[in-house]
Order: C-alpha cells, then sequence, then structure tokens
C-alpha cells in the first residue's frame, strides 16, 4: 500500500543507479515546496504557450474573418470546411502530439535526457504514414461531405478549400511534434517566437490570394498552408543555430531505434487514446455544425461565429493544460507524486477561475464580438442572442482542459477518451440536436446547452478517476518505460 506522504518510490530492479543530471533535476524540482511556488512555475509554463496557441488559432481566425467578408456563404463553407479539416486532420496529429507531453516530459524528469529526442523522432515518422490516410480524406472531400450537408454548392467549397489546404499538412504535423521537443526541456517561448513572425505573414498571404488575386475561399486556405510549412522550418532552423545549441543534449542523433517497431507500443498507444479524445470533441461540434444547415444557411454561419469566439477563448486553458501535462509528467517521471498531487489540486482552482473569467468576458461583449466576424446583422443578432450559454460552457470547457491535462501528465489517456467518447455520444450530442432542432424550439442555445450539460457529466467522472487513481502505478509505468 503506497505511503500517502512519501514522495519517492522505494528502490527496485528499475530503479537507476545513477541520478538524471543537475539540469533536468533543477525543471522538476521547485525552489521552495509551497503554493507560491508552484503558481509561479505555472504561469512561467503557461504564459508564452498561451501566445503560442492563440497565434496557432490564428489562421482560423483569419480564414473566418475573410470569408465573413467575401460572402455568407463562404463564412458557411469555411466553417465546414474547417471544422472538417479540424476533425480528420488537425485534431488528430494535435492528440497524438500530446502522447509526447507524457512521453517527453517523463523521459525528461527521469533523467533519460536523449529518450525526449527519440520520442519525437518516432513521431514524426508515425505522424507521416498517418497523413497520407488523412489527405486522401480531404481529397475525396467535396463528395463525402454532400452525403451530409443539406446545401451541395458549400459541400463543393468546402471540399476544394480542404483540397488546397493538404499542401500546409506535414507542416503543421512536424510543428506539434518539434513544439514538444522545446517544451519537455522546459523553453516555451520559441514556438512563440515563429508564431510572432508567422501570423502576420499568415494574414498578409490570405489576404493577397483571396482578395487581390481574386483566388477567394481557397486563396485563404493557400495563405495559411503555405505559412503552416513556414513554422517547422524556422523551429529547425532555431534548434540547429547556436541560439538553440542549450537543446541538443537531448539529442542523441538519428537511431535506428526509433524505426523498431517493437518499441512504438506506448506512443501509439497514448497517440491513439489522445486522437479519441480530441476526435471525440470535435466530432461532437462538427455533428451539429452540419445540424445547423438544418435550420438554414445564417443559422450555420452564425454556429461558426459561436464556435470560433468559444475557441479562441477555450485555447487559454488548453495552453494552460499543456503546461500542466509537462509538470505532471516531470514530476511523476522523478517520482515525486505528493507534490503532483498538491499542484493537482491547486491547478483544479486555477482553470475553474480562468472558465470564469473567460465566460464573464464573452457575455460583456456579446453585441460586440459577433461584428468582428460578419457583416450581415441576422448572423449577428442569431451569435447574440446565444452568447450567454456559450458564456457559461466556457467555465466547464475549462475545468475539462484541468482534468485532461492532468491525465495525460499521469499517461493515462485512454480512460479519459472512453469516457468522452461515451458521455458525447450516448447523451450529449443526441440531447444537443433534439433541443437545437426539436419542439422547444431552442435552436443554437440548445447546441449550446447539449453539449455543456454533457461537459458536466466529463468532468465529474476524471475527476473521481483521478481522486481514486493509486498515482504510484503510474510512476512505475515511466519507471518500466525509461529505464
Amino acid at each position: 500500500m503506497a505511503c500517502g506522504n512519501c514522495d519517492v518510490l522505494p528502490p527496485s530492479e528499475s530503479t537507476p543507479l545513477l541520478a538524471g543530471d543537475s539540469s533536468s533535476q533543477a525543471l522538476v524540482s521547485s525552489p521552495k515546496d509551497d503554493w507560491w511556488s508552484e503558481l509561479w512555475l505555472l504561469m512561467r509554463y503557461s504564459l508564452p504557450l498561451i501566445a503560442t496557441y492563440l497565434l496557432q488559432y490564428g489562421w482560423c481566425v483569419i480564414i473566418t474573418f475573410l470569408a465573413g467578408h467575401l460572402s455568407a456563404d463562404d463564412l458557411a463553407a469555411a466553417s465546414v470546411g474547417m471544422t472538417t479539416m479540424n476533425i480528420f486532420g488537425f485534431a488528430v496529429f494535435e492528440g497524438m502530439a500530446t502522447a509526447l507531453d507524457t512521453l517527453c516530459a517523463q523521459a525528461y524528469g527521469s533523467g533519460n535526457l536523449t529518450g525526449v529526442g527519440l520520442h519525437v523522432q518516432r513521431m514524426l515518422i508515425l505522424m507521416a504514414f498517418t497523413a497520407v490516410g488523412i489527405a486522401a480524406v480531404w481529397t475525396a472531400s467535396p463528395w463525402i461531405l454532400a452525403l451530409f450537408i443539406k446545401q451541395q454548392h458549400l459541400a463543393v467549397m468546402a471540399g476544394s478549400f480542404l483540397r488546397v489546404s493538404i499542401i500546409g499538412m506535414p507542416g503543421y504535423a512536424s510543428f506539434e511534434a518539434l513544439k514538444r521537443f522545446l517544451q519537455a526541456q522546459g523553453n516555451f517561448k520559441a514556438a512563440m517566437c515563429i508564431l510572432v513572425v508567422c501570423t502576420p505573414v499568415n494574414a498578409f498571404l490570405s489576404w493577397l490570394f483571396a482578395f487581390k488575386l481574386g483566388m477567394g475561399l481557397k486563396g485563404a486556405a493557400l495563405g495559411s498552408a503555405l505559412t503552416n510549412n513556414l513554422r517547422p522550418t524556422l523551429l529547425l532552423l532555431y534548434i540547429i543555430s547556436p541560439a538553440g545549441r542549450w537543446s541538443h543534449k537531448c539529442w542523441g542523433g538519428f537511431s535506428r531505434a526509433a524505426l523498431s517497431i517493437s518499441k512504438w507500443g506506448p506512443m501509439v498507444k497514448l497517440s491513439v487514446a489522445g486522437s479519441a479524445v480530441n476526435l471525440a470533441e470535435w466530432a461532437a461540434f462538427e455533428i451539429v455544425a452540419f445540424s445547423t444547415s438544418y435550420l438554414s444557411t445564417k443559422h450555420l454561419a452564425a454556429q461558426t461565429v459561436l464556435t470560433t469566439i468559444s475557441v479562441v477563448s477555450w485555447h487559454i486553458p488548453f495552453s494552460m493544460s499543456v503546461a500542466i501535462s509537462t509538470r505532471i509528467g516531470h514530476l511523476i517521471g522523478a517520482g515525486l507524486v505528493s507534490t503532483a498531487r498538491r499542484a493537482a489540486a491547486l491547478y483544479g482552482c486555477i482553470f475553474a477561475l480562468i472558465g470564469s473569467v473567460d465566460g464573464l468576458i464573452i457575455f460583456a461583449l456579446r453585441n460586440h464580438l459577433p461584428r468582428f466576424f460578419s457583416e450581415d446583422p441576422t448572423v449577428c443578432t442569431m451569435a447574440t442572442k446565444t452568447m450567454l450559454a456559450v458564456s457559461v460552457f466556457q467555465v466547464i470547457d475549462a475545468f475539462i482542459c484541468f482534468t485532461n491535462g492532468t491525465i495525460r501528465g499521469l499517461g493515462r489517456q485512454s480512460f479519459a477518451a472512453w469516457v468522452v467518447i461515451a458521455v458525447n455520444y450516448s447523451a450529449a450530442v443526441p440531447v444537443a440536436i433534439w433541443l437545437e432542432l426539436g419542439p422547444s424550439g431552442l435552436e443554437l442555445n440548445g447546441v449550446w446547452i447539449g453539449l455543456g450539460s454533457g461537459m458536466v457529466v466529463i468532468a465529474a467522472i476524471e475527476c473521481c478517476y483521478m481522486k481514486f487513481l493509486r498515482w504510484h502505478d503510474c510512476v512505475e509505468s515511466a519507471k518500466l518505460r525509461e529505464g
């Protein structure tokens, strides 16, 4: 039976004879074992990550803005195209990359520094294989989308958007993996600086192709695709430059071990689970987005505006969840169980506060935010009337980021995947569509009430799981993998 007050497990056959180097121990350990030092560490990790993910999501905001100033049909098609891209593409790659939040952080915390680079190599290979299948789906998207969307011309427009976006797929995936190489070592600023450069480039190219060269929505997609490939190029240049030389301690060179399929088990398992969580969450939005097209094109456009606002807000707690995944992973890798539990308790309170602040801001600006994305007065009115439900949604959405981030740090993504899939598709999505299209007549409000109710259930289940989980087992799993 585990000792509730012991941080370090007793020695076993898998205990390393030599402790990790001083740099990794310094990163894992806080200067003081108190709330304030943990809060300061969270802020130091989170602030650059928030900027990173908000800037990274800028492509979606830019396209929504440009499409909204092209026409209502372009905005609706962009909604379908981007939602499909996020689910059958970016959500998969981001979910796969969350495996590195566990593997790289725990490897670094355990002192296996070159294991960080080895995990990244394996992930890049796995992502390359995955990209082939995703590209095939995007290529066939005009015909696939036509099976689900009532307005056939929107399916064709969205499909063309996806075909052009294939150009940027390799860059998006590799950037997600390379970010983790630096983040596991405590550097969260390099990717942010790269995106500070790339975001205005993205805006300029998308505007140039869409308006000046008359390519419309496809031009906006091309601008984003080219920028997606620029980001990992600049990040690689940073890593190999003298400025990034400090990170080379975690790079043991290209290794044949990366090609050993027998060693891929943990990475594949965590990648599938991470992608399943993302897919289950984003697919829920995809389904209800498609369902709004049965109300009208303007309802679909308004849902696009609301989803964009919500996702921008979500990137704040999600970015912080990446920070806590790294922190919990470091602590679990080092065997500091009690410290990890105390940190998680603090994080839960902070995430609830962040969600409340996000919701209040959105509600306070409910009459102004929709006008930024659309010039159509009907679309803006529909969006404004739904803002209260969207604002409340932010609170539970932020708390879900906390639970998922902690579970990733523990390496237990599989549990989260099963919970999200079961709750979303047995209850949340059917209830949302019934409230939207059924006799209640709630329309867009029904979408957000239904999905939000399901997320309350998910949060409650995941909290109970973390409460009763034996965290020392997570330490043993990390030792067996990295030993």
